[in-house]
């Protein structure tokens, strides 16, 4: 993949690159990298949200088995 810069703005990078001795590649995967990790409370509430969810679901359709069904369509393709 090709990225284009604007030139003043490819300067600026290639000095920041220079003085901290990395790729410009490497500066611009940290700019776009996701830096925020989740910690463990967002995980549990995020799993806890889930499960819920499911259990919603599994009440709206009773006797189908939804994780069957995803299957049978991922290989009916």
């Amino acid at each position: 993949m090709n990225i284009r810069l604007p030139e003043d703005l490819y300067m600026e990078l290639k000095m920041k690159a220079a003085r901290e001795r990395k790729s410009i590649a490497a500066l611009i995967r940290e700019k776009l990298a996701i830096k925020e990790k989740m910690d463990e409370t967002k995980k549990k509430e995020l799993l806890r949200r889930m499960k819920r969810l499911g259990k919603r679901i599994a009440k709206q359709n009773p006797g189908l088995n939804l994780t069957q069904g995803l299957i049978n369509m991922r290989y009916e393709q």
